[in-house]
């Protein structure tokens, strides 16, 4: 299942795979709050956690996003997916040239990492060290 991260900073959305996750949980738990976000007119700031909790995210799951996306696709503005899966960065480097808005994907030790991401500004220039 998919179950909502409630400590997530403002303007973004968070999801957390606990056991099994199938198509039928992204369609009941992720897709009507991102409809919400996207009718409210925001952008898309999303995180999904893949971590210890679970046991096995079905493909269908991870196409019925793909699919969302695709459909809404000027509505992303960034997604992060933290997960310690070896597949998962080289695969999510592929999928971002494919599809708009940026894609990052960070271990589980960088979770907080990968909130600060989805929340800095996409064309903000690098801020000068202090002291200098």
């Amino acid at each position: 299942m998919l179950l909502r991260i409630e400590d997530m900073p403002a303007g973004t959305v968070g999801f957390e795979a606990v056991g099994e996750v199938e198509d039928d949980d992204w369609e009941k738990a992720v897709e009507p709050v991102l409809r919400d976000v996207i009718a409210a007119g925001e952008e898309v700031r999303l995180l999904y956690l893949i971590g210890t909790k679970a046991s096995e995210v079905e493909g269908d799951a991870m196409g019925a996003d793909l699919g969302y996306r695709a459909r809404h696709a000027s509505s992303f503005e960034r997604v992060a997916v933290v997960s310690d899966e070896d597949w998962m960065r080289p695969a999510l480097r592929v999928l971002s040239v494919l599809l708009p808005g940026k894609a990052r994907a960070f271990p589980v030790h960088q979770l907080a990492e990968a909130k600060t991401w989805l929340v800095e500004e996409i064309d903000a220039p690098p801020t000068a060290p202090e002291g200098n």
